[in-house]
């Protein structure tokens, strides 16, 4: 267990005895003991939804500016089923190429699919590719993502 997980579990164990020594020792009314369970247990909800963001799930944020495609994975789309396709790109941010890859969630589009996947088909080849944010991404094709075949030299400039 890391020094991380251990913090996080004291914390919670700490609320809880406080609001065990609150709701059985003190005399404060019904009302307010009810109030601080209902505060509480919002309080775990809050912090679980948070951790998510931490813990290697995919982000939903904008993505970086310009981008280096390290790896996709493709979940299309099922008539059958109703679910709704989407692209998880695993990708680093090219104005800071030191920092730690991130995953990243996108909705589906056949457009980005076949982008990424002949991307990557020809990274694997030696070749070497810079995604860029173009124009809006909210009405065009493609998501405003265009992908540019690069020099070495020009994978980590800063935009």
């Amino acid at each position: 267990m890391s020094m991380a997980l251990l913090g996080l579990l004291a914390g919670f164990v700490l609320v809880l005895i406080v609001l065990s020594l609150m709701l059985f020792k003190s005399n404060y009314p019904v009302l307010v003991k009810a109030m601080m369970v209902v505060v509480v247990t919002a309080f775990y909800w809050v912090q679980y939804e948070s951790l998510l963001l931490y813990t290697g799930w995919p982000t939903v944020d904008k993505l970086p500016v310009k981008f280096v495609l390290i790896a996709a994975d493709v979940q299309e789309p099922n008539a059958q089923t109703g679910a709704e396709g989407k692209l998880y790109w695993w990708l680093r941010d090219s104005a800071h190429p030191d920092s730690s890859p991130r995953a990243y969630e996108l909705p589906y589009q056949e457009e980005l699919h076949e982008k990424s996947t002949q991307v990557l088909e020809d990274q694997k080849s030696g070749g070497q590719y810079l995604g860029k944010i173009v124009g809006s991404s909210n009405g065009g094709k493609g998501l405003g993502i265009s992908f540019e075949k690069i020099s070495k030299s020009a994978l980590h400039q800063k935009p």
